[in-house]
């Protein structure tokens, strides 16, 4: 009997997740929620040109999930699979120079919650990263708005998910808002004792902000500052700013005075770190303190009194609720009536020659399993594949730099192992897609011959007078200038081209196919958009063979669409 089901693919990027779906001739995509562009393109060229798939806001034109009304979609939940992986980033107080506090992106998992709550789909799969259900992971709970037709984050919203007997999913927590050693600022903030009272951030525009974070790290790390002609400009933007606010409030005066000091020495020329550091990192940590308080009357976080702490190296925080974001999930999730089962997955076990974990949540409405638990695919007993079985083949074939002129037909293997089969089932004779790779400069190629030469492993292989042109070469990633071991499983793809990876024999740079095919992208599969867009979509993507394992088993509590 035919088991034919829809998808909605949510953050889909390139398409590897569903992708994956597709390859089980069981599932078919029926619309996508994607903001890139480059993707978009990549979504569309894998799908037959059909752009009707990449669902767009009516009002904005865009595909962004934030203004997409689902329930006007119109979708039949008994045919509806939603599967989608939102960008979710940690909190930790450690990070104190950061521009925010709250990541934007963490609002997307509760788009993703959204989707689920108005299709009501007879499965869905979430994806995220392996970290999802740690400590960094959580919410903050948010003051009830009787006008908010979505909330997802309220005392009230998670107290109505919770049976009677259930702990409150949030507990008690607590956000740095500011940590310094300066008595001019202990004076000032002592005089705030609601979030109400901090007035508003002296510089909130998002580039000045990242100009400021700038000048501070530069000023911990080097004895001159000489400004650009583009940090200049940026400069005098502060400036002006700066003057505008103590214009019209002198509370900050005694700080302000000083940084309109230090900002007027540094467009003067080359000035003294220790000067210019003296006078500005009181602006710097006070405007940041502006900037968290904001954010939090902006975020409407249920925020208590403010508390000062009376030491030398004085602290304030505010007293917030959070709740772990897994937990709140399987809560939600269970409260929409679905049989859940979650936790993290390795692709090399799934048939994908890369060791990449990620964290898995699938979901099967009850109207489907009533009787039992839902499980996620278990580890297949298949070998485990290499580097040598994704791209040995392509080794002889030499990866070219230009798009526009590339041409297609240059494989030239006849033999084909049991993954370069599953690689080339869908091409005839000896077409290669996107076996591109980046124009090295003269200083990178001589890296990569050192690091073959040698048979070392990264960067810090390299000798040191081939790392100078890095600020800090020992704080380099070990994934930096990475030579791939062909006898072994890839380590996590990412974007390789940003972290220059190396071909385990020839010294040069993976391809984007070759990248591809660590994902376990088939060879059918292309790419659009530039170079380092289409390197970007690779690293970004759910292997499509991990993918396929878990829509198999998703497959086994479905019932037939007929």
């Amino acid at each position: 009997m035919t088991k034919q089901y829809q998808i909605l693919d949510l953050f889909s990027g390139a398409g590897g997740l569903s992708n994956g779906f597709e390859q089980t001739g069981q599932f078919s995509v029926i619309g996508a929620i994607e903001v890139n562009i480059a993707a978009q393109k990549t979504y569309i060229k894998n799908h037959d040109g059909k752009d009707h798939l990449i669902l767009k806001s009516l009002d904005s034109g865009t595909s962004d999930i934030t203004k997409i009304n689902f329930k006007d979609l119109q979708l039949d939940s008994n045919k509806t699979v939603v599967i989608g992986g939102p960008p979710c980033q940690g909190f930790s107080n450690a990070n104190r120079q950061k521009n925010y506090l709250i990541s934007g992106n963490n609002q997307l998992v509760k788009e993703y919650a959204r989707a689920i709550r108005d299709v009501r789909p007879v499965a869905f799969l979430m994806e995220n990263v392996k970290s999802i259900n740690s400590s960094v992971h959580k919410f903050f709970v948010t003051n009830f708005n009787n006008n908010d037709e979505d909330d997802f984050s309220s005392k009230r919203h998670l107290d109505s998910i919770s049976m009677d007997d259930q702990h409150p999913l949030y507990e008690k927590d607590y956000i740095d808002l500011l940590i310094s050693q300066s008595e001019i600022l202990r004076i000032i903030v002592k005089e705030f004792k609601r979030l109400s009272d901090v007035p508003e951030p002296i510089i909130d525009d998002t580039l000045l902000i990242t100009r400021l974070r700038a000048l501070e790290r530069r000023m911990k790390s080097r004895d001159q500052v000489r400004l650009k002609e583009k940090e200049q400009k940026e400069v005098k933007q502060i400036l002006t700013l700066i003057n505008i606010y103590n214009n019209r409030n002198a509370y900050f005066q005694p700080i302000i005075s000083e940084a309109i000091e230090a900002l007027s020495i540094l467009l003067s020329g080359s000035a003294s770190i220790k000067l210019i550091q003296k006078k500005m990192q009181d602006f710097i940590d006070l405007n940041r303190f502006l900037i968290r308080c904001q954010e939090l009357k902006d975020e409407n976080i249920d925020c208590k009194n403010l508390i000062l702490t009376e030491e030398s190296l004085f602290k304030v925080r505010v007293e917030v609720y959070s709740y772990n974001i897994v937990k709140y999930l399987k809560r939600l999730f269970t409260h929409y009536g679905y049989i859940l089962d979650s936790g993290v997955l390795d692709a090399s076990y799934f048939g994908v020659p890369q060791r990449r974990r990620r964290f898995m949540m699938m979901g099967v409405h009850r109207k489907c399993k009533s009787d039992s638990a839902v499980e996620l695919p278990k580890p297949a007993d298949n070998r485990i594949f290499t580097v040598r079985d994704a791209i040995e083949d392509l080794e002889d074939i030499e990866p070219q730099q230009e798009i526009n002129t590339y041409k297609k037909h240059i494989y030239n293997k006849e033999f084909q192992s049991e993954l370069i089969r599953y690689y080339r089932e869908q091409i005839e004779g000896n077409l290669l897609s996107d076996h591109i790779n980046t124009k090295s400069s003269e200083l990178i190629q001589l890296r990569y011959k050192q690091i073959r030469e040698i048979g070392g492993k990264n960067f810090h292989s390299l000798p040191e007078n081939m790392k100078a042109s890095y600020r800090d070469a020992s704080r380099t990633q070990n994934t930096v200038y990475l030579r791939l071991n062909y006898d072994e499983p890839s380590p996590t793809v990412i974007n390789v081209r940003k972290s220059m990876w190396q071909h385990p024999t020839k010294a040069r740079a993976l391809s984007i196919r070759e990248a591809a095919r660590l994902q376990s992208f088939q060879d059918s599969f292309v790419f659009e958009g530039r170079k380092d867009e289409r390197y970007q979509q690779v690293g970004n993507a759910v292997p499509p063979k991990l993918a396929k394992a878990i829509a198999i088993k998703m497959l086994d509590y479905l019932p037939s669409t007929e």
